[in-house]
């Protein structure tokens, strides 16, 4: 029987200190595999390989452009405010409404994935036309409304609906002239649409009658009547990373909805009573909810917690929608578990069930895997759209001898938890529902490894879907100090190698027993330490002042990178990492996508820079398409802050009328728009070669 464990883990930048230790990277011994990578299928069946794609890598720059290496060519697919039906007039962000805002690509676009025309299962690699799906993570003030807004106070109500409605999905039907030539938006199909927070959804699985999410719902469903019976017009928000299923659904999962509500107070009976649930206080502060804070703000009624206390719990989950059919209610997959949440990345098991990997985006949070009951059914695409209703969700305990387990999060582990942390009967969990919504308390309860804010967990699949065990987890960073219970890896150099917070970040890999992703227990190790494998000194100031450990231990050779945050895998074997805020730690070039090898070999790891965003933009949500001749990443918030750090909202409300630092993508200083972008060769052939 699997053990249960309640003593207090130890956080993964312990972990990692002792597992280089262990493999001897200290002394400079790198390239000694825990775990073997090599003749590993990537997703789409190709051998793991040692060697890397030849181009010439792009030297780091601060352009405020799309830098790619010569040979290459760049094309900006769709940009914020761009028309995804047809006649619509041209975009004027200052007279930005809610309903214009459903009509348009939305804002911050983040997690990208591709949908053949004609589904098939594996999936074919000869199509021209497909339905992206995007996801738009959130909107700031200072990028929207360039001349009609005076600061965020003085936001109307009509504005702060639009500013809401920038967020959620887009599904837009996208086509090419041919292999590898250009491409263009289908603005007459019948498939295009935004899915936002305002729009219907369905709660499924063993969360959708909790009480919690029962008080919400008609709190939200009072501001907005009409749906389909059954449904709550929440819609979706604050989306990050997600996923695809092997029977053509997109998974996007919700991150930081918290920010998105505020709390009027007053002297209404249901917030007095959820201030005085012990169980929803832990989960407010775990999440960051004003659930005491009080402060006023023009946003949507249903996002008030003091007319709505309960709100936020509608959110935190990962969201099923089918690009093929428009009709279909998208639906939130309890089972799953609620959290700040960062991909859903589907892999099949031995035995055909569905394995969901993710992360949670926040200091010392979780990686969780769900297992579902049933078997996926290749010959029936329709009959797999319950599959992610059931199952067992668990989340991950690294040890230090490189081993690790899978903790299944049912009532009865958590309950034993609650009872060996000596808790009251207040914090109980009631039934799998409870535990579904407050996950992040089942697993912090039980064990689990506090991570480095882990953004990407990806698995390597074959061409059938199947899991073959090894899964890469990008770890963003950790820029906390904490002293006796720090969260990151240790690095040589400093006075004091305990206390230094993990700016750079790292990438993880395990590898699951018997390689079967249903399995219970995993193998892990060190895939690469984030930094500079040829810094002097392992000590950098970074442009905000803050200390950084620059130091990777010999875990990469080439060109130097922080932040890991998004990855997918090439059909040759190859790994390709998309950074957010190594700008932060690596002043002279902007964010950027490098690739590397994912088999093991002698020696470092080579990592080559591939391409390089504009000026305060992060890059995200990294994918190609089935033949390879393209590969897509979103540019999302160019212009956020300046090649000196500076926030530009520092800058706006000041009041000296100050423009973003970006005109991406349109330049000659016109206004900053987050935009997908494609990258492909320029005589047309596979960019992973």
């Amino acid at each position: 029987m699997l053990k249960t464990f309640v003593a207090r883990p130890t956080p993964m930048r312990e972990l990692v200190t002792e597992r280089l230790s262990r493999r001897g990277l200290l002394q400079g011994l790198a390239g000694l595999p825990l775990l073997s990578l090599a003749g590993c299928a990537t997703p789409t069946g190709g051998g793991g390989r040692a060697s890397l794609p030849r181009f010439e890598p792009v030297p780091p720059t601060n352009a405020d452009t799309v830098t790619v290496p010569a040979g290459f060519r760049v094309q900006t697919l769709i940009a914020w405010g761009d028309p995804i039906v047809e006649g619509l007039a041209p975009f004027d962000p200052d007279a930005l409404t809610r309903f214009d805002q459903e009509q348009r690509f939305g804002m911050h676009n983040d997690m990208l994935a591709l949908f053949p025309e004609t589904y098939a299962f594996p999936t074919p690699r000869d199509q021209d036309v497909y339905y992206l799906c995007a996801n738009h993570e959130y909107a700031n003030a200072e990028l929207m409304f360039p001349t009609t807004l005076a600061s965020p106070a003085a936001m109307t109500r009509a504005q702060m609906a639009a500013l809401y409605a920038s967020m959620g999905c887009s599904v837009v039907a996208i086509e090419r002239d041919r292999p590898g030539g250009s491409w263009a938006v289908k603005h007459g199909s019948d498939k295009n649409r935004r899915i936002t927070p305002f729009s219907p959804v369905l709660f499924e699985g063993p969360a959708a009658n909790h009480r919690w999410v029962r008080q919400a719902a008609a709190g939200f469903n009072r501001e907005e009547p009409f749906g389909p019976e059954g449904s709550v017009r929440c819609g979706t928000m604050a989306n990050c990373a997600g996923g695809q299923t092997p029977w053509g659904t997109y998974l996007t999962a919700e991150e930081n909805f918290n920010f998105y509500f505020h709390n009027s107070g007053g002297d209404d009976r249901a917030l007095a009573a959820a201030r005085a649930d012990a169980a929803y206080q832990r989960d407010c502060a775990s999440f960051g909810a004003p659930l005491t804070q009080e402060s006023e703000r023009a946003s949507p009624r249903q996002f008030d917690m003091g007319e709505n206390p309960y709100g936020p719990v509608l959110y935190g989950w990962t969201v099923e929608i089918d690009p093929y059919d428009p009709d279909w209610t998208p639906a939130k997959r309890t089972a799953l578990g609620r959290r700040k949440g960062e991909c859903a990345t589907t892999a099949l098991t031995r035995d055909g069930r569905v394995a969901v990997y993710s992360g949670d985006d926040q200091t010392n949070e979780f990686v969780y895997k769900f297992v579902s009951t049933g078997a996926f059914n290749p010959q029936d695409r329709r009959a797999n759209r319950d599959l992610l209703n059931e199952g067992v969700l668990y989340a991950a305990r690294f040890e230090a001898d490189g081993a690790g387990v899978w903790l299944p999060l049912t009532v009865e582990t958590a309950n034993a938890a609650v009872e060996a942390a000596g808790l009251g009967a207040d914090v109980r969990f009631r039934d799998q529902g409870d535990v579904a919504v407050r996950a992040r308390d089942a697993a912090r309860l039980m064990g689990a490894t506090p991570m480095d804010r882990p953004e990407d967990v990806e698995a390597i699949l074959d061409d059938a879907w199947i899991g073959l065990g090894p899964v890469l987890i990008a770890c963003t960073n950790n820029r906390t100090n904490l002293g006796e219970r720090p969260g990151a890896p240790r690095r040589e150099g400093g006075e004091d190698r305990a206390t230094q917070p993990n700016l750079p970040g790292h990438i993880l890999r395990i590898d699951e027993e018997g390689g079967d992703c249903g399995a219970i227990r995993f193998a892990w190790d060190v895939f690469a330490i984030a930094g500079d494998p040829d810094a002097e000194t392992p000590l950098s100031a970074t442009r905000s002042g803050q200390q950084a450990n620059i130091g990777v231990e010999g875990t990469f050779a080439g060109d130097r990178f922080a932040c890991p945050d998004n990855l997918c895998f090439d059909r040759q074997g190859c790994v390709w990492i998309a950074t957010d805020s190594s700008d932060g730690i690596f002043a002279d070039c902007n964010d950027m996508v490098l690739v590397a090898p994912v088999a093991e070999i002698p020696g470092p790891r080579p990592v080559k820079r591939f391409l390089v965003g504009p000026v305060g933009a992060e890059i995200c949500g990294p994918t190609l398409t089935p033949d390879e001749t393209a590969f897509f990443c979103a540019i999302q918030h160019p212009g956020e802050g300046d090649v000196a750090g500076i926030d530009y909202s520092r800058q706006r409300w000041a009041g000296a009328g100050a423009k973003p630092p970006s005109s991406f993508p349109d330049g000659d200083g016109a206004w900053p728009r987050s935009a997908v972008v494609i990258v492909s060769r320029e005589d047309g052939g596979p960019v992973t070669v």
